[in-house]
């Protein structure tokens, strides 16, 4: 990541960056679970 200096200078809130990553990561996993769940004729 080149520009973090940048993006640190611009008063980004890095707390809220992690929050919104993390539920990124947390719905993606749910969708992926679900997935292979109907991938193995679970409901």
């Amino acid at each position: 990541m080149p520009n973090t200096a940048v993006l640190a200078t611009s008063g980004v809130d890095w707390s809220q960056v992690h929050a919104v990553k993390l539920l990124g990561v947390a719905l993606g996993a749910l969708i992926l679970f679900w997935a292979i769940k109907r991938m193995f004729g679970g409901k």
